[in-house]
């Protein structure tokens, strides 16, 4: 045929260059050598998924009488509901290049908010909720102004952001737990569907619509872009101001989310405990990229590191280790992935 130009055989195998659209070599051989790449390559993005599950049969054979009871894992899955949407909130900003310190300070205070509305003031759960959230877009855009308006360094604004919150819910709570809440409050988180609370559904729910915007939108690729050179994007015509406005928008407005979900599922909050939740999302955040997309913040991944976060802790709590090991658990985990994307950072280069 013309156009087409067949190569001899060699070492056994049909090797015809220039026969396909793609130029590329053909035969059982390359075949089986892209079969095995493909292999490794999965293997390689899905390895942290295969720690979870190692870890979740290590403490299964160890702690027969404690890990794997229905009580447990509903108990890992309660608790992770709020830190989970937390964790989804950082990835956003991260994913567009920019750092977001203030999403534990946002939550905190927008549960402790809602709490007073609902216990103190007796307003009912359809009217606190939006002014909750409404709390949340009003912190996002003011990190938005001062960061991308005014050029100040992300990480000084929301530092900033984290401890003006965090003092200011202590001012509001008179430096008190805030509990006695209604049932129309405690129901949306502590109600079961399915053996557990509608608070891990929650979480489900915000990452799997985080996951299709971000995997099948042009926003979510404009996430992307940005992330990746601003002066590249701005070249190809993306409003990059607008996206990071949005990403911080986005992100505190989840943060808020999520402390609805703490207020419902726990059903007090502590003006103290804000600090104590900015560590485990971040670890996941960035454990993160480590897994499915290695290399970028992906809301896949996010999810994955962090419920091998609290299986990891749990399984160390539940074995005896002391409170601390937690923190020394998580702070290790994110070391450990800000070291691995550095690395894969050089061999990409």
């Amino acid at each position: 045929m013309t156009g087409e130009k067949s190569a001899p055989r060699a070492a056994g195998v049909d090797v015809v260059t220039d026969s396909t659209a793609s130029g590329e070599a053909t035969g059982p051989g390359v075949r089986r050598a892209r079969a095995w790449a493909r292999g490794a390559d999965l293997l390689r993005r899905s390895a942290l998924l295969w720690v979870m599950v190692l870890l979740i049969i290590v403490y299964s054979i160890w702690l027969p009488a404690t890990f794997p009871t229905h009580g447990n894992v509903v108990a890992m899955l309660s608790s992770q509901s709020f830190v989970l949407i937390l964790a989804l909130a950082v990835t956003i900003p991260l994913r567009s290049g920019d750092f977001d310190l203030s999403v534990s300070a946002v939550m905190v205070f927008t549960a402790a908010v809602l709490g007073i509305l609902v216990s103190q003031h007796h307003w009912s759960v359809g009217a606190a909720i939006p002014v909750t959230l409404a709390i949340g877009f009003a912190a996002g855009l003011l990190n938005a102004f001062f960061i991308v308006k005014l050029g100040i360094n992300a990480f000084i604004v929301t530092l900033a952001t984290m401890t003006a919150l965090g003092g200011l819910t202590f001012g509001i709570t008179n430096s008190n737990i805030v509990s006695n809440f209604p049932h129309s409050l405690l129901v949306l988180g502590q109600a079961s569907a399915g053996g557990l609370p509608d608070a891990v559904y929650y979480g489900w729910v915000v990452a799997i619509v985080l996951w299709y915007v971000c995997e099948y939108t042009p926003y979510g690729r404009q996430l992307l872009f940005v992330g990746g050179s601003r002066d590249a994007s701005r070249l190809a015509g993306l409003r990059v101001n607008r996206v990071r406005i949005s990403a911080f928008v986005a992100s505190a407005v989840l943060a808020a989310v999520a402390g609805v979900v703490l207020a419902a599922n726990v059903g007090a909050v502590d003006p103290s405990e804000g600090p104590s939740f900015l560590l485990p999302p971040y670890a996941a955040a960035f454990l993160g990229t480590t897994t499915i997309q290695i290399g970028r913040f992906n809301i896949a991944g996010t999810v994955i590191a962090s419920y091998l976060l609290i299986v990891g802790v749990t399984g160390l709590l539940l074995a005896g280790a002391s409170p601390w090991v937690s923190d020394l658990f998580n702070g290790v985990a994110l070391l450990a992935a800000v070291a691995f994307a550095r690395f894969a950072a050089r061999r990409s280069e």
